[in-house]
């Protein structure tokens, strides 16, 4: 079997430690050892174009974060704590490690889980010290706020849209893209990332109607506990190597860009400033979800890291 292969489900439990327990998929291969963790609404399974891109020479770990996909899904407001999802990355990362004798190589983050990851890391040593974050949320304090709220809102009025359910699969991923196409840089979302989600993110129910596994509320319940993550770590230091890669479209609206990009610039700069090494990059043709979107770009990224 190899990592381009279907692949191994499994589950991580730490509700002894405190936790949650898990959903985690493994790709064998002969490489590098790589930990992925994804974006808000999405879903571990979403990584397997990209794994696939990658291909034998690396062995893959992703786990179903905290609320989303077959992980478990607690209730309220305070269970979505951005230091909660941060906690669960550790445990998740020692895990790993245990698992197979070694660190991760390289954890990978989309989006707000890159900002989570960080929460973690102001307080203790990442063991790989490598982390690439693509397109963190990063936050400032409007953007925690009022920014949050906002984003919580419209979320929870999607639910509202969702209330009867998806036809099939294929509707499940058409929605999907339909929903983050303002966001995209490209024409839509990459085939296989779209059939992924479909097939990870999302389940019939007893009338055959399809759910999404990441209930929307609980989606709104990770925008309403946004953080500023550079205020956050500005008495902190994270001992780790943080590589920090931008999209180039990272906000809806086209006359948001241009000031929203360098506010975000600054931010990130912030960011790396509080971690042992690291820098700021910029990656072309990609808007917010790049994973979904462009898969092979995103690949091509991480290959330049392991």
């Amino acid at each position: 079997m190899t990592a381009s292969s279907s692949p191994e489900s499994g589950w991580l439990d730490f509700r002894e430690d405190g936790g949650l327990r898990h959903r985690v998929l493994t790709w064998p291969g002969d490489g590098p050892l790589v930990l992925f963790a994804h974006a808000a609404s999405l879903c571990a399974g979403v990584w397997a174009p990209v794994v696939e891109r990658l291909g034998p020479t690396v062995r893959a770990v992703a786990y179903d974060l905290r609320g989303h996909g077959d992980t478990d899904a607690p209730v309220g407001s305070d269970a979505y704590a951005w230091s909660l999802f941060g906690a669960d990355f550790g445990r998740v990362v020692a895990a790993t490690a245990e698992r197979y004798g070694q660190a991760p190589d390289l954890c990978v983050t989309h989006s707000f889980a890159g900002d989570c990851a960080l929460v973690h890391l102001a307080g203790h040593r990442l063991e790989s010290g490598r982390m690439l974050l693509l397109d963190p949320v990063l936050a400032d304090a409007e953007g925690a706020t009022v920014g949050a709220e906002r984003l919580a809102k419209g979320t929870r009025r999607l639910g509202e849209k969702e209330a009867e359910g998806f036809d099939s699969p294929e509707a499940v991923g058409e929605g999907l893209e339909r929903v983050l196409r303002a966001q995209l840089e490209r024409d839509g979302l990459d085939a296989r990332a779209k059939a992924a989600f479909a097939a990870y993110g999302s389940a019939p129910d007893d009338a055959g109607r399809y759910r999404l596994k990441c209930r929307r509320e609980n989606e709104a319940e990770v925008y309403a506990n946004r953080i500023a993550i550079a205020d956050f770590l500005a008495d902190a230091s994270v001992d780790a190597e943080v590589q920090l890669v931008f999209s180039s479209r990272r906000r809806a609206k086209p006359e948001d860009q241009a000031a929203a990009y360098a506010r975000d610039w600054t931010v990130a700069e912030r960011v790396v400033a509080r971690a042992r090494e690291g820098a700021v990059h910029r990656l072309d043709g990609v808007g917010h979800f790049l994973v979904l979107e462009a898969p092979d770009l995103v690949a091509e990224t991480i290959r330049r890291w392991i």
